[in-house]
C-alpha cells in the first residue's frame, strides 16, 4: 500500500509532499485546493508505463482534446520545459517523470538523450514521454501525435515492464456502464451479497440482482425486478464504488467527491460498508470530499473499531502553490466538528 507521495509541477501544484497514508484515506478542503490533482497524481503513479493516462484523466474532467497546447494544461503554469515529477512509496519506490516533446523543422530532438528514440520521428510530431523507475530500475514509454490529426496517437510502451498494481479512478462524472463487467465477475464468483448489502443502504427491501441485455435488474420485493437506474444516482454510485473495491483487490481505489449522489443520513453506513469491503479485499482507498457530512460519517463509522486504519487530511494551498496536508486523527477531527471549527 502507498504510504507517501511527492509531487512537482503537476497542474496547479508546484510542490507537495504527503506521508502517513493508511488503508482508508480521506482528503478534504475547499474547492480548487488540489484534491482532484492529488488523486490524479496517484493514478498516474499507479500506471507508470501507460502514457495514455494523462489523456484519460482529462477525459474524466470532461475535456477531450489532445492538441499540443492541451497537453500543456497538465504542467504547472503551462510551462512544459520542466517535467512533471511524481514519486510514491509502498513496498517499492515508484518514480515518474512526464515530459512534453515537439518535433518540427527547426528542432529535430529535445536533447541528447532523446536521439536514440526520436531521431527518425517525422516533423510535426508531438507527445508525452514517460521516464519511470521502479526501485532504481529505469524504463520508458511514449505517446506520439501527428499535429495534423490529434485524434490519432501511437503508443510505445516498454516491453520489459508489466504493471502489476490494480488501480481505478472514479471521478464525480463516473460512468455506471463501466461497472458492468465487474458486476458480472462478482456474480460469477457468487459474491453478489457484496453488492446487495450496499444497495440495502438505499433500499432495505433489496434481495438480489441479475443481468439481462446488459442491464442490471434488482429485486425489491415487487412483482418484477426493476432497473437499478430507477433507484436513483445513489444506488448506481454505490454499485460502482463496491464493484471498484472488488476489482481493485490488493490494489488502490481513488474516489473524487464521495458524497455526490448520497443523502447525508446514509454517509455513516456507507463508510462502514466501504471500510469492510476494503478490508475484505485488501484495497487501499483514497477519497476526497468538501462536504462536512461525509467527514462526520467517516468519524462516526471508524472511531470505535477502525481508527488504526483511517487517516484524514485537510488540504490547503499556499500562496506559492505548495499543497500542504494537515493530518487529523479521528479524535481531533471529532473535536473540530463538535467545536464547529471551519475544517472545509
Amino acid at each position: 500500500m502507498f504510504n507517501k507521495i511527492e509531487i512537482e509541477r503537476f497542474r496547479g501544484i508546484k510542490y507537495a509532499s504527503i506521508e502517513g497514508f493508511k488503508q482508508i484515506n480521506l482528503f478534504f478542503g475547499k474547492n480548487n485546493c488540489g484534491k482532484s490533482s492529488l488523486l490524479e497524481s496517484l493514478f498516474l503513479a499507479s500506471g507508470l508505463s501507460n502514457p495514455l493516462l494523462p489523456i484519460h484523466v482529462n477525459f474524466m474532467r470532461g475535456y477531450n482534446k489532445a492538441r499540443l497546447n492541451d497537453l500543456k494544461l497538465d504542467f504547472y503554469n503551462l510551462e512544459s520545459s520542466q517535467p512533471i515529477h511524481i514519486r510514491v512509496e509502498n513496498k517499492e519506490k515508484r518514480d515518474l517523470k512526464i515530459r512534453l516533446f515537439e518535433q518540427n523543422q527547426s528542432n529535430i530532438s529535445l536533447n541528447a538523450d532523446d536521439t536514440n528514440i526520436l531521431s527518425n520521428v517525422e516533423e510535426g510530431k508531438y507527445g508525452l514521454k514517460f521516464n519511470f523507475k521502479i526501485d532504481e530500475k529505469c524504463f520508458e514509454s511514449q505517446l506520439r501525435f501527428d499535429s495534423a490529426n490529434s485524434t490519432d496517437a501511437t503508443r510505445i510502451v516498454s516491453k520489459q515492464y508489466v504493471e502489476s498494481l490494480r488501480c481505478t479512478y472514479l471521478s464525480p462524472k463516473y460512468d455506471f456502464s463501466a461497472s458492468i463487467q465487474g458486476l458480472k465477475n462478482i456474480l460469477q464468483n457468487k459474491d453478489e451479497h457484496f453488492i446487495v448489502e450496499g444497495l440495502q443502504l438505499i433500499e432495505p427491501r433489496v434481495k438480489d440482482f441479475i443481468f439481462t441485455d446488459k442491464e442490471m435488474l434488482v429485486d425489491v420485493g415487487l412483482s418484477r425486478r426493476i432497473p437499478v437506474n430507477m433507484m436513483g444516482d445513489g444506488a448506481r454510485k454505490i454499485v460502482s464504488l463496491l464493484t471498484a473495491v472488488y476489482d481493485c483487490k490488493d490494489g488502490a481505489l481513488l474516489v473524487d467527491e464521495i458524497s455526490n449522489g448520497f443523502h447525508y443520513s446514509v454517509m455513516c453506513s456507507l463508510w462502514k460498508v466501504l471500510i469492510n469491503a476494503a478490508i475484505r479485499n485488501n484495497t487501499q482507498l483514497f477519497i476526497t470530499t468538501h462536504d462536512v457530512d461525509s467527514i462526520k460519517g467517516l468519524r462516526d463509522a471508524a472511531l470505535e473499531n477502525y481508527k488504526d486504519i483511517v487517516a484524514t487530511f485537510k488540504l490547503l494551498k499556499t500562496d506559492d502553490d505548495e499543497l500542504k496536508a494537515y493530518h487529523y486523527s479521528l479524535e481531533s477531527l471529532d473535536y473540530s466538528i463538535n467545536q464547529e471549527i471551519e475544517i472545509r
